[in-house]
């Protein structure tokens, strides 16, 4: 009995592939243990490929699991992309750029660089159900991609889930009965402190009194003291005394780190309690969280976006975030700023999307997925500008003052300007609980995918934890990050914070995605990654993806690295330079996650066996244990023939073999 599949169009020939069956797990075994050196063209015995093929079966039969539905993958991938940049940063960018007109430049690079990324990332993991630390088993020379990935998932993971805790410190003085933000009379405000919009007669402007002496014509002194009203030039509003010498209670630089904030220990405790129990049973419970989870901060956004538009001044702001000024679009700064933002919030080149597609089902339209997800998250971030720059009009007219006189970028925006804004409403408190509970939620989403991403990684390296400590394991990688996290919770921690910020991701997350671009395109090639895609979803998609993974890719993010490097700057804080060895330190962070290239290189050709060249070539093929995932019953039997399918170059030898019949 044959069973028919789906035609594939490849060039000038159509194929259509037939496959034996129904064929359960023994009867594959034993066509492994029969065939040997014929099967995906590898020179192995059929002991070895038995042992691989069987490992590789207990592996996704027994342990990793898929989706239970396909909106568990949706809102888990929503939540990876959308992040706090999306509320903090995507505005600030879209409004320093020209403003309505910055989409141009955006939606060009969502469509050259975010879909034409995603789709890749999605094929190879859904192909194989492996996450980054294992799935470069399609090109062992390379794994260390991978392991880079992991490390820097890792150690961006130590500062963000900081950030997270910050709202939460928020989101619980949000209950007081008095903002403690909204005003200077707390007992951390200084005579510095105003509130936005005092006039001179509310204390806009200090009074000083000084000592003027003159110098008379007949050489005596004689001194005279008048008061003089002068502007305090280092005069910060309410809020910016809160964050600052309440929140973070900051010391005076990098050198002085201070004492543990212990309000900010608890939070941190706190949010990575809620993130342990988000991902107790893995994607079991990760999956159910982030239908909750991603949901949230749309609703949030809506009802502050109502809000706002019913404030003076609400269409004022939305003006100065829209409306086009299409002179800056011949500044070259507006298209790499629209390039570099489309990389950073499409969440490429960490993992998170290979962990997330790994846990997909085989047959699961990937293609589909990678058109979705990235218009989504460019929907996401227009809402949330709307409702930052809707408030920020109200609050620049409160004040009168100018709109650019209150926008700020980063932290900055979420964790004082906005909150400003909210203190001056009627109810503060309900508003300041629904925005600080949305970044919470926000910022939780990111976690709950980095931590995916490394109890992934260690899980497909090392089986066994799977089976005997999944628990522990996932314990033991929040215990560690919030005992590294406390180093950003002292007075001066908030600049450590900065420095990993400022340096994780400069320098080795592009050229990551660079070098993942390049091996999978023209090392693994497109053809066979074209292959894969149609035993997936049937189809073989446009050839357009094929330029793009081949040529407009690589030359955008290679062009996008140099650029941010050569723009790079040394790191300062506000005005405040750190010092030469702090920036040593941030150099040797970004350095990291680019070390494990050539330590993975070392490793595959320690472990190959051969000459020099023999080891090379056999490191830049597929490993044996490089195959499909296990599809459960249906497609069982057909995961040897897309092992020869993804293998063979040969269409010849594939007809020798037996399997596949071409019309």
């Amino acid at each position: 009995m044959r069973t028919f599949k789906p035609k594939i169009r490849s060039g000038k020939f159509t194929r259509y592939f037939y496959v034996r069956g129904p064929v359960d797990l023994n009867n594959r075994r034993r066509i492994c243990t029969n065939k040997t050196s014929q099967v995906a063209g590898l020179n192995v015995s059929s002991q070895v490929l038995r042992n691989v093929i069987e490992k590789r079966s207990i592996m996704a039969e027994t342990f990793r699991g898929n989706w239970s539905t396909w909106f568990e993958f949706l809102f888990s991938c929503i939540g990876e992309m959308v992040g706090l940049g999306n509320i903090w940063r995507f505005p600030y960018i879209c409004f320093k750029n020209g403003g309505g007109a910055f989409l141009v430049p955006y939606l060009i690079f969502m469509m050259l660089l975010a879909m034409p990324l995603v789709f890749l990332e999605f094929t190879y993991a859904q192909y194989s159900n492996l996450g980054p630390g294992k799935v470069w088993l399609c090109c062992p020379l390379f794994k260390g991609i991978g392991y880079g990935m992991l490390t820097l998932v890792a150690i961006s993971g130590i500062y963000y889930n900081v950030i997270v805790s910050w709202t939460l410190y928020y989101f619980g003085n949000s209950f007081s009965y008095k903002i403690p933000w909204g005003d200077c009379n707390n007992e951390w405000n200084t005579d510095n402190c105003y509130m936005r919009g005092q006039t001179v007669n509310d204390i806009l402007f200090n009074t000083s009194l000084l000592n003027i002496t003159t110098v008379q014509p007949n050489g005596s002194d004689q001194q005279y003291t008048a008061n003089i009203t002068i502007m305090n030039l280092s005069r910060q509003t309410s809020a910016e005394e809160f964050w600052e010498r309440h929140v973070l209670d900051m010391t005076d630089g990098i050198e002085n780190q201070g004492h543990l904030r212990w309000q900010l220990v608890l939070c941190l405790l706190a949010a990575w309690t809620a993130l342990f129990f988000s991902v107790l049973k893995g994607i079991k419970t990760s999956g159910k969280v982030m239908y909750v989870a991603s949901t949230i901060p749309y609703v949030f956004l809506l009802i502050l976006l109502v809000r706002s538009l019913f404030l003076p001044g609400a269409f004022s702001g939305l003006a100065y975030f829209f409306i086009p000024r299409w002179n800056d679009l011949l500044k070259f700064s507006v298209w790499s700023d629209a390039a570099i933002q489309v990389f950073y919030s499409s969440g490429l080149g960490i993992g998170g999307i290979i962990t997330l597609a790994s846990y997909n089902k085989f047959h699961n339209n990937c293609y589909r997925d990678a058109m979705i997800l990235p218009v989504l998250d460019t929907f996401t971030s227009l809402f949330a500008g709307c409702v930052v720059f809707s408030t920020l009009g109200y609050m620049a007219e409160a004040s009168n003052v100018q709109i650019d006189d209150v926008v700020k970028q980063g932290p900055g925006i979420a964790f004082m300007v906005y909150p400003e804004a909210l203190a001056t409403l009627p109810l503060p408190q309900v508003w300041s609980v629904f925005f600080f509970l949305m970044l919470f939620t926000i910022g939780l989403n990111t976690m709950i995918v980095q931590v995916q991403v490394i109890t992934t990684g260690i899980f497909d390296n090392f089986p066994n934890l799977m089976q005997r400590g999944k628990t522990l394991t996932r314990l033991f990688v929040c215990i560690t990050g919030f005992v590294l996290g406390l180093m950003c919770v002292t007075q001066g921690g908030v600049y450590i914070l900065q420095l990993i910020d400022w340096y994780a991701a400069s320098v080795s997350l592009m050229f990551l995605l660079l070098l993942e671009v390049i091996v999978l395109a023209w090392i693994y090639s497109t053809e066979r990654l074209y292959c894969d895609i149609a035993m997936m979803i049937g189809f073989m998609p446009n050839p357009i993806w094929k330029i793009c993974w081949r040529i407009t890719c690589p030359l955008i993010v290679a062009s996008l690295w140099i650029i941010n490097n050569v723009q790079h700057e040394p790191i300062k804080y506000g005005k405040k330079s750190y010092p030469s060895w702090a920036i040593g330190v941030g150099w040797i962070i970004a350095i990291v996650p680019l070390i494990m290239i050539p330590t993975g290189i070392v490793q595959s050709f320690l472990a190959a066996e051969g000459d020099f060249f023999q080891r090379l070539l056999s490191t830049l093929k597929p490993s044996p244990m490089w195959k499909p995932a296990d599809t459960k019953g249906e497609s069982d039997g057909n995961n040897i023939e897309m092992i020869k399918l993804n293998k063979l170059s040969d269409v010849n030898g594939a007809i020798q073999y037996g399997k596949i019949d071409k019309l």
